[in-house]
Parts: C-alpha cells; structure tokens; sequence
C-alpha cells in the first residue's frame, strides 16, 4: 500500500478551463506516487492528461474562491486527505513528505501574515511577538477531509470581508476561525514543522536558515510552473536581487532540474 493511496492532489479554477494548473498536478501527482489528481474548473481543458480526473464547478469570484474551499471542496474529496496546488503551488521533491504530515489537519507554509489579538500583522514583524498566531498558506496546503467538512458541519461560516488579506479562505481558517476549528479537534501543523513543508515567500528571522533541500514544496505568486521542468519568475533578476534570499531559493530550484525564465526588465 502507498503511503498517498488516500491522497488527491487537487486545484480549483473558478475563472478557466483550469489549463494553467496542469503542470503542478502532473508533477505534484508524479512525485507522490499513488495519489490521485483532481481538477476542478468551469470547462474540461482540451487536453486532459491520462491520472487527472475533471470535474465541472460554476465561476468563482475571489472571494467565491475561499467561500468554495470553506463549504464545498469538502463535497468532491473523496480520501482521507488533499493536497490543494495551483499554478503557482506544487510540490518540489516528493521525497521529502513525512508520514508525520498525516498526523495533521491542516498545514502550509508559514507566511508573512499573523493575527496577535484582533490586528493581523503583516511582513513578518509577528517574528518577536509571543502569541501569535501564524497564518499558514492555502496555495500549496495539506489537509484532512475532516478538516474540510468541519466549517459546515459545524457552522463556522466564512466571515465577509472586502479587504486583503482578511478575505483570504487560509487567513479565515489558518487565524480568524482557528480557535473554532480547534475547540472540533482540528490540529493545525506547528510552525516548525510546517517550515520544512513549503515556503511562500522568505522572511528574516524566520527563513534565516532554512535547509531548502527539505522542502515538500512551494507557493508564490511570482513562481509559476508553466511546464514539469520549467518556472515562470514573475519578477526581474535586479527584483530577486533584492529579495530575501529569492536568488538563493531559484538557484537551488535551478540545482532540481527546473529552468528559470525570468520576467524582461
């Protein structure tokens, strides 16, 4: 039996065909062996590979999105547990999953944003501050099916926000719902195990020393994989010059296999 047998890698595209998202399921699935890939979006692509099933949604708006994820995922997930990629979002080495993963409801990269009391604080400044509670990203996030049914089941509703990052399904779950999720038994990674399971994006103080030859994956919106082996930098090399180790991060994704096709200056 495969240690993925009751994983779906799953990515949802309430705005397209969902085309874009087809080289994060493939490698995601084929770095997992024995978990089942799963797309859903508006219409079927017109070239659906072969261990990808499809199944239709109507459009989703952003904030749609997270309301999606919150109710409704819940309905197409079939196994114990999901894998949730996008374009964006996709697993680096599957060699580097932990079975301890499993023990865990829900886990994702530690990001920028933390809730201390009733403000999220952003940019990482939450890094000398005791209680808080870190957000953990959605884009590239493991999670148990329970996990996905509790909100419903439970009533813990998406609260209504037109403000980023609030509006957010993972700052909804990952911090403003958090405590409710916990009172129903949902167990939410520690943040130091979760540092080895994906980065988004790199922060002083908490990427400082960072092995990323143990990341499972990754999620960033300036990262996207348009095919198996190669990656979209949405930004310019002066631009990851001056990001926190950004240059080290390409360099060591470069060092896997994937080819960098940086954005013109």
């Amino acid at each position: 039996m495969s240690l993925h047998d009751q994983l779906t890698v799953v990515a949802i595209y309430g705005h397209s065909d969902g085309s874009s998202a087809l080289p994060s399921l493939r490698r995601s699935v084929h770095q997992l062996p024995g978990s089942r890939g799963l797309l859903l979006s508006l219409t079927r692509p017109r070239e659906l590979p072969d261990g990808i099933e499809w199944r239709q949604i109507g459009p989703l708006s952003y904030v749609q999105y997270s309301i999606f994820v919150m109710h409704c995922l819940h309905t197409f997930i079939l196994t114990d547990f999901c894998l949730l990629v996008q374009d964006d979002g996709w697993v680096i080495d599957g060699c580097n999953f932990l079975p301890e993963y499993y023990t865990f409801d829900y886990i994702g990269a530690p990001c920028h944003v933390a809730r201390v009391g009733n403000e999220l604080i952003q940019g990482f400044r939450w890094t000398d501050m005791p209680d808080a509670v870190v957000v953990q990203n959605g884009g590239f996030s493991l999670r148990s099916r329970r996990f996905l049914g509790t909100p419903s089941r439970e009533g813990i509703v998406y609260e209504p926000s037109s403000t980023w990052p609030r509006m957010n399904e993972d700052i909804q779950l990952g911090c403003m719902a958090r405590a409710a999720m916990e009172k129903r038994g949902i167990r939410y990674a520690p943040v130091a195990l979760a540092l080895h399971f994906s980065v988004e994006y790199l922060g002083p103080g908490v990427h400082d020393d960072l092995n990323f030859t143990k990341l499972l994956g990754q999620h960033a919106v300036t990262r996207k994989l348009v095919s198996e082996t190669t990656v979209s930098c949405r930004l310019p090399r002066t631009a990851v010059a001056d990001t926190f180790r950004e240059t080290e991060f390409l360099t060591f994704l470069e060092s896997r296999g994937l080819t960098i096709l940086y954005e013109s200056q």
